[in-house]
């Protein structure tokens, strides 16, 4: 594993400058698609409902 070498044992690791904005994007990029997925899902589902029951 790779390790910062300014690394005190007992302290907490602070964020540097850009590491929130790439968290975000990383958060974005993983969770854009599920919540695109679990709405395809649903509308398939209200589709086949509606089909099914009319």
């Amino acid at each position: 594993m790779l390790e910062k070498k300014d690394k005190i044992d007992g302290k907490e690791d602070q964020l540097e400058k850009g590491d929130f904005l790439a968290l975000l994007i990383a958060a974005i990029s993983v969770f854009w698609p599920i919540l695109l997925g679990a709405i395809f899902v649903l509308a398939l589902f209200i589709f086949g409902w509606n089909a099914f029951f009319s």
